[in-house]
C-alpha cells in the first residue's frame, strides 16, 4: 500500500495541490490532486503565505512531525481539528481527490471530512509552535 497522505502539508516541489480556498473562506476540492514544481511554488509565495489558501498534501512523515503522537494513535492534529470543530459527519462526503490515502480519513474516517473544508494551514503560528 502507498504511504498515507498528510492532508495539512506546506507548499513545497513535489507536494500534491489538492484543494483551494474559496472566497467565503471554504476550501474546494480539485478533481485530481496537481503535483506543483519549484515555479508553482515561488509564485504561490507572493503575497499571502500559500498554505493559507491552498491545501497541499504529502506524505505523512509519521515521527518527523510534531503532530505525530505514536504509531498507535497518529496524527494528534486530526483530533484537535474534529474536537475543536466539533461537526457531525455528513451522509454523503464532497469529493476529496486525495481521501483514499488521507491520514485524516484513514484516522477519523468521515468525521475527519466534516471539518476538512475550513482548515488552512497558518503557517506563522505554525513556525511558533514549532
Amino acid at each position: 500500500m502507498a504511504s498515507l497522505l498528510c492532508p495539512s502539508a506546506i507548499a513545497k516541489p513535489g507536494a500534491k495541490l489538492f484543494g483551494i480556498q474559496n472566497a467565503s473562506g471554504h476550501v474546494e476540492y480539485l478533481d485530481e490532486p496537481i503535483t506543483v514544481d519549484k515555479t508553482f511554488v515561488e509564485t504561490a509565495r507572493q503575497g499571502r503565505a500559500p498554505e493559507e489558501r491552498f491545501r497541499f498534501a504529502s506524505n505523512c512523515i509519521k515521527t518527523g512531525c510534531g503532530h505525530w503522537t505514536g504509531e498507535a494513535t497518529g496524527c494528534g492534529l486530526v483530533g484537535k481539528i474534529v474536537d475543536g470543530m466539533n461537526r457531525n459527519a455528513e451522509a454523503t462526503l464532497v469529493t476529496c481527490p486525495i481521501r483514499d490515502r488521507c491520514r485524516w480519513y484513514h484516522q477519523q474516517g468521515a468525521t475527519a471530512c466534516a471539518s476538512c473544508d475550513e482548515v488552512v494551514r497558518n503557517v506563522r503560528v505554525a513556525a511558533v509552535l514549532a
